[in-house]
């Protein structure tokens, strides 16, 4: 699969890719919010105004605060080679960590780089994107929880089912939304005589981190079944 090229004829498609994240990250917003809002819409008229390097200063201040939409522009950015010189492996990094953030449009871009990256380069992102995960869950981020998981199952280039198992029960166990299906598939996988000592392994790990379990009162009740 060839890389998607992106010229001044084809600016276009750059801002539709770029309207349509905006209209992203705009569902749902808080008011608590509101003010990344308008950064993310700073980045985007920079953007507009072909003004790439305040676009992608703009995007990357957000995107190492993980939100996912900015960093889905810094991959389509970064791909493109608009405001600094094309990168493959910073297209792939933010690719793969917008994708785990839940931008589905990232996954496209994160497999047009698999295909002409090397083993070797793709190895080295994958290890970037785990030491950013590592360093959220370290700093206490609840939100990097389920994507540490769907790391192992998705990234890696063969899928650690009893990483991304723990880790799974760990999101059930704080009341992470949307997180009971994806354990007990994952647990599908796993053979019965490991079950106990990935159990043990989550629940210790649950006691180390002692994250602030999610607030589901505004959402509903996550661990309904």
């Amino acid at each position: 699969m060839r890389v998607m090229q992106t010229r001044s004829a084809d600016f276009s498609i750059l801002i539709t890719l770029i309207s349509l994240t905006f209209c992203l990250s705009t569902v749902g917003a808080s008011a608590e919010s509101h003010s990344d809002n308008k950064a993310f819409n700073a980045a985007v008229e920079a953007v507009k105004a072909r003004d790439y390097s305040r676009a992608l200063i703009l995007f990357e201040q957000q995107a190492n605060d993980a939100e996912h939409d900015a960093q889905y522009n810094m991959a389509v950015l970064s791909q493109a080679g608009k405001g600094r010189p094309r990168n493959y492996p910073d297209a792939l990094y933010w690719g793969w960590l917008a994708q785990l953030g839940g931008i589905e449009e990232a996954e496209k871009i994160a497999s047009e780089m698999l295909d002409i990256l090397t083993e070797d380069d793709v190895e080295a992102v994958r290890v970037r994107v785990l030491e950013n995960l590592q360093s959220r869950l370290e700093n206490g981020e609840i939100n990097a929880i389920s994507q540490f998981a769907d790391y192992h199952l998705n990234v890696l280039e063969e899928p650690d089912h009893g990483t991304a198992y723990i880790w799974y029960s760990i999101a059930v166990a704080l009341n992470i939304p949307d997180m009971i299906e994806p354990r007990d598939n994952t647990e599908s996988d796993i053979e019965a005589k490991e079950l106990a000592r990935l159990q043990t392994e989550a629940k210790e790990l649950f006691k180390k981190y002692n994250f602030t379990p999610f607030n589901s009162k505004e959402v509903g009740d996550a661990n309904a079944s």
